[in-house]
């Protein structure tokens, strides 16, 4: 019966994945045991199941009892995602800076022991950025996500009527698009914190100049904006990853870190000394042209106005995101 598939997935999936498929066989066969018991040769009714469930307890305690749960920044529920995203995350972000170090270095050559001293502080402070971002969102994610049904009911004694349904493919969220926004947030925040990888490269025979985008003498003063702005970001990506189902709850939760994210964004951008005034002057150098101008009027139009660009598209997600939370759970 459908309620029993439900208890069977509320255990399964605290459980670490590797033992999801063997514990889910067995207490299968243990409930129809149960069953054949309590029915006594008569048919199976939804009081029969009610009564087996309820002697088998809560699927968390019946987890535990498993081995599934106990207390850890991480529990096994999650700890094989974790893991799996660390890995790919890392290897992404960490690919990308060694990249742009070695670009810059083509680019630009240095001695060998400077540039290895600038790759081992770069990737170090890239990688415990990634681990930091990563290890928080899933402990958030871990910490209020294990007692969600309860607490959405508001009771404290679990019943068969507070099993979680089983997730539809349509509201099963994929694992590329929360990877690629993290590796992105994360490789963003590793680029502003050095300024010589957040800006235009202007390569002039042997000599790279890079001008900034962001105004280089605020630009740290604005470090704690834009670290809440990828935070932010990272904790909503991570979320989705860890819940991987479309639910109110994953809505509402990502409808306020866009709020969040907004509100930062705003503060971040829209701030006329965040942007580098002398952009354009850095970029034509001695050389001016009849473009100049048009130019110095292009870049304070997308100062200006790249605020705008960034509400667009925080807009546009919550609105996909209260489709997916809530519209597409009653089609």
């Amino acid at each position: 019966m459908e309620t029993v598939e439900r208890y069977i997935y509320a255990v399964a999936r605290r459980l670490p994945a590797k033992a999801r498929e063997e514990v889910a066989i067995e207490l299968r066969g243990l409930i129809e045991d149960l069953l054949e018991e309590k029915v006594q040769g008569t048919q199976v009714s939804k009081e029969h199941v009610h009564s087996v469930l309820m002697e088998l307890g809560d699927p968390e305690d019946l987890a535990r009892e498993y081995g599934g749960e106990s207390r850890y920044l991480i529990g096994p529920r999650l700890f094989d995602s974790y893991l799996k995203i660390l890995k790919i995350v890392g290897s992404i972000v960490l690919s990308l800076v060694q990249l742009a170090l070695v670009i810059k270095a083509f680019a630009a050559p240095t001695g060998l022991i400077t540039f290895i001293a600038e790759s081992i502080s770069a990737l170090f402070g890239a990688g415990m950025h990634v681990f930091f971002w990563v290890t928080v969102a899933f402990a958030i994610a871990d910490h209020f996500g294990e007692e969600e049904e309860l607490e959405a009911m508001g009771q404290k004694e679990w019943t068969p009527d507070l099993l979680p349904e089983i997730p539809d493919k349509q509201r099963q969220i994929s694992i590329s698009d929360p990877l690629l926004s993290i590796g992105l947030s994360i490789l963003f925040l590793v680029m502003y914190a050095m300024p010589q990888l957040f800006g235009v490269f202007q390569i002039a025979g042997s000599v790279t100049t890079v001008i900034p985008v962001a105004n280089p003498e605020t630009v740290r003063h604005f470090l704690p904006l834009f670290i809440g702005l990828v935070g932010i970001s990272i904790v909503k990506e991570v979320w989705k990853l860890a819940k991987r189902v479309w639910s109110g709850q994953l809505a509402v939760v990502s409808l306020i870190c866009n709020g969040i994210a907004v509100f930062l964004a705003y503060r971040l951008f829209a701030n006329p000394a965040f942007w580098n005034p002398d952009f354009v002057t850095q970029l034509l150098g001695a050389h001016t042209t009849e473009a100049s101008e048009m130019l110095a009027n292009l870049w304070s139009v997308f100062t200006t106005r790249f605020i705008y660009g960034v509400a667009i598209v925080y807009v546009i997600d919550s609105l996909w995101v209260l489709y997916r939370g809530f519209f597409l759970r009653r089609t």
